[in-house]
């Protein structure tokens, strides 16, 4: 690694408290014009103003409180007859709040960056807050960095906002340096999904919110809750991304190298989490273009399988090879080259009972509880979890039991912030993979070496299903106890692997 990218606001600085400071001044003077009973207060700015995009968070707080102001235009005055005059008013009240002194700067992240720079390091800081480089100068420390990547210049060039990796990326391409050669430093959920999207490769969660757990769910690789805790240079885990000419996981690559020398690999791959980063939402995983260019690659050279609860149609829309197989839905759907096809034989059993047990549970549901998706499948219903708020978590659990109590035949498996109601069928995901290798003949193991690569705990049965036979490679930190012999850190590593096993396959 040859270089730091930092968030600034609540890394370095906390920006936080002024903007909100700023807000309630600039909002409370409007409702009060409007006559509103009602006050600006933190909740409001948290639900509609932070990390929100500019002007249109404007709008959306005031249609809660059916308040109609015009938009008006870019050089309208500071002032309450336009949105464009409220973003600048609040600009203003800000300005005044830093001249003030109203900022506060975390101590032990600027010693850091201190003693990197006088290290040699390079460092480039990013922010999407508009008031960023008026916080830099006012506390004296825009010298220290390399490389500023500033809101304003960067919608210029088009580059979105978090959680997409756009400034992170930029920031490396000013520091000339691909992402993997870079630690990024962010604070919030959505800047270090940017950073796995982004894949850097080091991911480092600040957390000032007593969030550690949330952080490392979402993509960090370390979490502190100071700068004190970490040393980039003298931490054996993280020294050797410094001094080794090729990353430490490149030992597992050896392995698996060794592994499959002299024979052709059968490769079968998860989708979410292994193939494309997890994110909030099912239906934004979308695989990167360069992700589908090496299964191409790897697919014109031995047999490919994506291996996925998701539906076998919507698995072969994301990924569009046409010389992969595809087994949906755990496997119970699968179809692939040269006419290959199978669907489990209890399906009209199993579909109609399986959209009773939807119904109840969108029942359930509908209303009360927030942040909880249903997302039905051929063969599955999925309950997601993951942007419900932790106190209803035993709800939605007890709910999402309840619903097949009276439906014989029916299981809940478990995945990371997902419940999945399944047909209690002695079928699975190894099951799926041992029948692909049967019906194509590719059970030799002198001349075939199947690998099942996944991130979760419905692959554990795919691991287990090929032990003497072939390997498992762990993506994440998965299950605690897995059957699987390798791990992997990322996305991103299983991208480099696949391009190895490529070049690797005479």
């Amino acid at each position: 690694m040859k270089a730091i990218i930092i968030d600034m606001s609540g890394v370095l600085i906390n920006t936080t408290l002024t903007d909100k400071k700023a807000w309630e001044k600039v909002f409370n003077q409007l409702l009060k014009s409007h006559n509103a009973r009602y006050l600006f207060n933190e909740e409001d700015y948290y639900t509609f103003i932070e990390g929100k995009p500019k002007y249109e968070r404007i709008q959306n707080y005031l249609n809660r409180l059916n308040i109609s102001l015009p938009n008006g235009n870019p050089d309208d005055s500071p002032g309450y007859h336009s949105i464009y005059g409220l973003e600048k008013k609040k600009s203003k009240v800000f300005t005044q709040l830093l001249n003030k002194g109203e900022l506060k700067v975390y101590e032990k992240a600027i010693e850091q960056v201190h003693s990197w720079k006088e290290k040699g390091l390079r460092i480039a800081v990013v922010s999407s807050d508009e008031n960023f480089k008026k916080a830099l100068v006012s506390m004296e420390m825009d010298h220290l960095f390399d490389i500023i990547i500033e809101r304003h210049a960067s919608r210029k060039k088009g580059l979105k906002e978090k959680p997409e990796a756009d400034l992170y990326i930029q920031a490396a391409k000013e520091l000339n340096l691909p992402p993997e050669s870079c630690v990024l430093f962010d604070d919030t959920i959505q800047g270090l999904r940017a950073g796995s999207k982004g894949n850097f490769g080091l991911v480092v969660g600040v957390s000032r919110a007593d969030n550690r757990k949330l952080l490392s769910e979402n993509g960090a690789d370390v979490v502190i809750d100071d700068f004190d805790e970490i040393d980039l240079l003298n931490d054996p885990d993280i020294k050797a991304w410094f001094e080794q000419p090729t990353p430490p996981f490149a030992s597992e690559y050896v392995k698996i190298g060794d592994a499959v020398y002299e024979k052709t690999p059968v490769l079968f791959l998860d989708y979410d989490g292994t193939l494309t980063p997890i994110v909030q939402r099912p239906e934004a995983a979308v695989i990167s273009d360069e992700m589908k260019e090496v299964l191409n690659e790897c697919a014109s050279k031995f047999t490919v399988a994506a291996v996925s609860g998701r539906d076998m149609d919507d698995l072969k829309s994301r990924i569009k090879l046409e010389n992969m197989i595809y087994a949906g839905s755990h496997g119970f759907r699968i179809s692939g080259p040269e006419g290959l096809y199978m669907e489990h034989e209890k399906t009209d059993e199993i579909l109609p009972r399986l959209d009773a047990i939807e119904k109840k549970l969108q029942d359930v549901f509908s209303e009360g509880v927030e942040g909880v998706q249903i997302e039905r499948k051929r063969y599955a219903i999925a309950i997601h979890y993951r942007n419900a708020e932790e106190k209803d978590v035993p709800f939605i659990r007890q709910k999402s039991f309840e619903a097949i109590e009276q439906s014989e035949g029916f299981k809940i498996g478990e995945g990371k912030k997902i419940l999945e109601i399944k047909p209690d069928i002695d079928w699975h995901k190894g099951k799926a993979v041992l029948w692909i290798l049967e019906k194509l003949g590719l059970n030799d193991t002198g001349k075939y070496v199947p690998i099942y690569i996944g991130d979760d705990t419905t692959d554990e049965d795919a691991y287990r299903a090929l032990k003497g036979k072939g390997f498992g490679i762990q993506v994440g930190p998965g299950a605690e106890q897995t059957a699987a012999q390798f791990k992997l850190k990322n996305v991103y590593q299983v991208r480099l692997l696949l391009k190895e096993l490529v070049n690797f396959i005479v």
